[in-house]
């Protein structure tokens, strides 16, 4: 895997359309292949600015999106509609205003359809698995990845076992530092089928995670460390084919 690029942006404003653009440029790509699109989404400020901004494209009709899929690399479990959800948001800003069949947005379960989110979490995996190249997870031409100020991905979040996991692939979190306190989240190595990872980073309470991910950034990925990814998960993060840290400048310290 190659070692994380840094993308600098001027402004929150121009990151968000020179992301929609690059996003709309890979799913236009990647359908003149022979396979489907697997996009992983998420959820945050910036990256449901992205997808709102997307959604305005004049030329998103052109796409066909029979042939898209659309996940999660982590959700809420509370009720389903709830403003909390990821995919809610998602929903709002882009999902709703496309011919998308419903079969290929792969939603996380919500509080109101199981009793448990370790019941969403085992049920996603099954979902993962149906769409699967080998047996476990489709590998996802993109995936894109918020981070927080402490530098936490999904629902891995620092100093914590759930982002060492290397067996299972979706994994129920509880007591999560950041509410709500119940949630579902795939595990690094599955995130890491991904061809392409671009973290969506804005705010200057992002910068000093931001140092220590740039930080990672210099090391191979079977160079780092278990302390490295507890106090940084983000860091663990690599595509098979590009990492890209697409970030406005006032989350850099550089």
């Amino acid at each position: 895997m190659p070692k994380p690029r840094i993308v600098a942006h001027s402004s929150a404003e121009n990151l968000r359309s020179e992301g929609a653009a690059r996003i709309f440029a890979v799913i236009e790509e990647t359908l003149q292949s022979d396979h489907d699109v697997h996009v992983s989404l998420t959820g945050g400020t910036m990256g449901i600015a992205v997808l709102d901004e997307l959604s305005r494209r004049e030329d998103l009709h052109n796409i066909d999106f029979s042939r898209v899929h659309f996940w999660w690399s982590d959700e809420r479990f509370v009720a389903s509609g709830d403003q909390d959800r990821n995919a809610q948001q998602a929903y709002d800003a882009l999902l709703g205003q496309l011919n998308v069949p419903a079969e290929n947005v792969h939603v996380m379960g919500s509080s109101t359809d199981f009793e448990s989110a370790e019941a969403a979490a085992e049920s996603y995996r099954e979902e993962l698995a149906k769409h699967a190249v080998d047996g476990v997870s489709p590998v996802f031409d993109l995936t894109l990845l918020g981070m927080g100020p402490d530098g936490h991905i999904a629902s891995l979040f620092p100093h914590r076992d759930e982002i060492l996991a290397e067996q299972d692939v979706t994994l129920a979190v509880h007591d999560s530092p950041k509410p709500p306190p119940h949630r579902v989240t795939l595990t690094r190595p599955v995130i890491n089928k991904s061809q392409r990872i671009w973290f969506l980073i804005s705010g200057a309470d992002k910068a000093e995670a931001s140092d220590r991910l740039v930080q990672a950034a210099n090391f191979a990925e079977d160079e780092m460390t278990s302390e490295m990814l507890t106090e940084t998960p983000a860091a663990g993060a690599r595509g098979r084919q590009e990492t890209l840290i697409l970030a406005v400048e006032d989350a850099l310290r550089g």
